[in-house]
């Protein structure tokens, strides 16, 4: 290792227009001026030296400008591009460098083609990077452990063949690292060489990005190579991190804290890449690597990092350490959030803890203080609220945390999927943070933390949702058609435990095509069990389109839709079980009404039969007193006597007739009824005769007249009854005392069968309608 120790580089010399140029160096041409893309002819412009413009063509000017120097993108008559830096007048390169360059032949070392002093200025050709600096690959995010290490390596192999040559840097950074390929990655460090006025320029007047990745000892005006090693370990550390050293605060504080306190290297969460950190961010140049322990590194070692002194009785005192560093503590303090809280805030102005954490405030150069003491820390703000107000001041370069988790735009969606399970470990954490951000407001606090940028714009957005929500919810829980348990699914945001609906908004704000996804297939997937038609909740889902808000209400009304609708289910399956029931007693019915229909016919028979041997003996005693003889006398009944009659043959043989009609008529009767027959057939008095069990002409009457009552129209049996009986009695009067009474019965005979089918068949069509009514076939 080609370490070098000497006095700085002599101020540079001016050369009377002199140059040197590689034998690789295009041939001369005749000269051009340089002007701006898209200008016209006559629009003036930097031009190139003559002795430049005779050899190329200005393509463009390139963005990457310094404070010493312009840089223009050529082409020469062969197409080839490349890049000629010119300095600006007041700025000289050191000719000691440059004599130095033609000897590096280092592959991480841009080669300088030619140097020169033209029309007053100096000027250098160098090699084009189309893939542009370090900065493109760092914009990128954080990058593996495998490709840092790469880029600390090539980094290293060029500082260390620009040491061997006596070269310090004096100004690495990831802008002057430029891309000369991406698959493989290959770099070459360029923009070295400047004089010592240019270096008290970029230490003393430049951006805070060249500050951040200057050596502590550069503030004194010291050169070594030591600065370099720095720089990379400061490259090293935005690498791994993904986060730039000292994002956000002013040259005044990055100075003091260069000045004052030691660069931690905590929050690397590799443990090889932060040993490489450590040992190349050590204060003292004296203990810190060079390239012999950055070698020893890549080849797998862990050469000793010397340990940062700290005066005894200094700093902040904090879970058994003392703190000095501001990087450090705000690291501290998030990993230990509770504890922290209540440490310094949890007892007011009164406590220890506090009034420590005070002094140790006032002894750090930042005007700033004063505004976070009055303005935040001295309030009556929660002791949460108060430590995040602290840590963003000490550290606004580490990612934003709440409570001690990480709140990136990115990490917000995660808060609702915990709010909404009670089960997580973590469910009653993600509510206090919800309530926290939407009660206090500390998104956009959380906006001045480094990769919090958005979240400012995700809290306006947030609060627009929650007023559209407040609204929406509102108007439907209004809606006449909705059931009360509607509103407790669709409460106010924020009102309802947990907050449930108000990190959902929040997901929504932070990543609204994803969440809003989300949200339509978890509305999709609450639809699914609502297998009713549920009148409300149809008409929801129907106006819903493709609105998240909408979207979000049909999920939460979705549990009330399935409820209404699994009650409408259970009272169908109830109705069709009823049916059912009722269809099998029916059809039992039926199978026991038909498997009486023998029995029913054989009792109508049996029934009928006694009407056979009430025609007949009316018949004898009507052939016997009216009928006609063989005898030429006549017989006589009282005082009359009775003329030539119809004879009891006759009469028996139509009394036969007349039972066969009222049996037949039975018959059919009991065949179509079957086992309704007798309840519903002319002899229910004489079934309930039967069935009282011999109580009597009385008791039978009742049941025969209870009967009509329950059918709700009176049985042939009560026709009979009340008709034929008395008309019988009326015609054998009327035999006594006329000599018609044959020819009377006669008509008996015919008239009272067949009025008896009539009635058989009036109340067989009656049976049938009231089976119909009923539901029976």
């Amino acid at each position: 290792m080609g370490e070098f120790d000497g006095a700085p580089p002599r101020d540079t010399r001016r050369d009377a227009g002199a140059t040197r140029r590689d034998a690789g160096v295009p041939g001369p041409r005749p000269a051009s001026a340089t002007r701006r893309e898209g200008h016209g002819p006559g629009d003036p412009l930097m031009r190139l030296p003559a002795v430049l413009g005779e050899r190329y063509d200005v393509v463009a000017e390139l963005p990457v400008q310094g404070a010493e120097s312009d840089l223009l993108l050529v082409r020469d008559d062969d197409g080839a591009e490349f890049v000629v830096k010119i300095f600006r007048r007041g700025y000289r390169a050191d000719r000691e460098v440059w004599a130095k360059l033609p000897a590096l032949q280092a592959p991480n070392v841009l080669r300088i083609l030619e140097t020169g002093h033209a029309d007053g200025r100096d000027y250098e050709v160098a090699a084009y990077a189309p893939d542009g600096n370090l900065r493109t690959l760092m914009d990128e995010g954080p990058l593996p452990q495998e490709a840092v290490a790469e880029i600390a390596a090539q980094l290293a192999g060029g500082l260390r063949a620009l040491h061997r040559a006596g070269i310090v840097h004096r100004d690495l950074k990831p802008e002057n690292v430029l891309v000369l390929a991406r698959d493989p990655l290959r770099l070459a460090i360029a923009d070295f060489g400047l004089s010592r006025v240019l270096e008290q320029s970029v230490v003393f007047a430049s951006s805070s990005r060249t500050l951040a990745y200057a050596a502590p000892e550069s503030l004194s005006g010291q050169v070594s190579p030591a600065r370099d090693w720095w720089s990379l370990g400061m490259i090293v550390r935005e690498l791994a991190t993904g986060r730039p050293p000292f994002q956000g605060l002013s040259e005044t504080v990055v100075v003091d804290h260069l000045a004052t306190r030691p660069v931690s290297a905590d929050d690397v969460p590799e443990p090889r890449l932060r040993l490489l950190c450590q040992g190349l961010l050590t204060r003292d140049p004296r203990a810190r690597w060079t390239g012999e322990q950055v070698r020893e590194w890549l080849d797998g070692g862990s050469p000793r990092v010397a340990e940062e002194s700290v005066p005894a009785g200094t700093g902040l005192p904090f879970r058994g350490r003392r703190y000095t560093g501001r990087t450090e503590l705000a690291r501290a303090l998030v990993e230990n959030w509770d504890h922290a809280a209540q440490y310094f805030f949890g007892r007011g102005e009164t406590g220890e803890a506090w009034r420590s954490l005070r002094d140790w405030l006032a002894e750090i150069p930042d005007d700033s203080r004063i505004a976070l003491v009055d303005g935040h820390l001295m309030t009556t703000l929660p002791s949460d609220v108060k430590l995040l107000h602290l840590v963003r001041w000490l550290d606004p370069a580490m990612p934003p945390h709440y409570l001690g988790r990480r709140i990136t735009a990115a990490d917000l969606p995660g808060l609702a999927g915990l709010a909404a399970d009670r089960r997580h470990p973590d469910h009653r954490t993600a509510c206090l943070i919800g309530r926290a951000l939407w009660e206090h407001r500390l998104l956009p606090v959380l906006a001045g933390f480094a990769g919090g940028e958005e979240l400012a714009r995700v809290d306006d957005q947030w609060r627009a949702h929650v007023s559209a929500w407040n609204d929406l919810a509102r108007w439907l829980r209004e809606q006449a058609a909705s059931p009360p348990g509607l509103a407790g699914r669709l409460p106010e945001a924020g009102a309802e435990e947990p907050p449930a609906v108000l990190l959902a908004l929040l997901a929504l704000a932070a990543r609204p095509e994803e969440t809003a996804r989300l949200i339509a297939k978890g509305a999709a997937r609450a639809r699914e069990p609502v297998s009713e038609p549920v009148p409300w909740f149809t008409w929801m889902v129907d106006g819903a389109g493709d609105d998240p808000l909408r979207l979000l209400a049909v999920a939460r009304a979705a549990p009330e839709a399935v409820a209404e609708s699994e009650s409408l289910t259970r009272e169908r399956h109830a109705a069709e079980q009823r049916d059912e029931a009722l269809r099998t007693h029916r059809a039992d019915r039926e199978r026991q009404r038909l498997a009486g229909r023998g029995p029913a016919m054989a009792k109508a028979v049996a029934l009928t039969s006694p009407l056979l041997l009430f025609w007949l003996l009316g018949s004898w005693v009507i052939g016997s007193l009216f009928g006609g003889g063989e005898d030429d006398g006549t017989a006589s009944v009282g005082l009359h006597s009775s003329s030539s009659g119809v004879s009891f043959g006759v009469l028996a043989v139509l009394s036969v007739l007349a039972w066969a009609v009222q049996c037949g008529s039975e018959v059919v009767a009991a065949r179509a009824q079957g086992a309704d027959y007798l309840p519903h057939g002319p002899w229910a008095m004489l079934s309930g005769i039967l069935g009282a069990g011999g109580r009597g002409l009385s008791t039978a009457s009742q049941t025969m007249s209870g009967a009509a009552r329950r059918t709700g129209r009176r049985g042939c049996g009560c026709v009979l009854a009340a008709a034929t009986l008395p008309l019988l009695l009326f015609l054998l009067l009327l035999a006594a005392v006329t000599s018609v009474a044959s020819l009377l019965w006669v008509l008996v005979l015919i008239a009272v069968p067949a009025a008896h089918a009539v009635a058989a068949g009036v109340r067989l069509h009656h049976w049938r309608q009231a089976r119909t009514i009923g539901g029976t076939p």
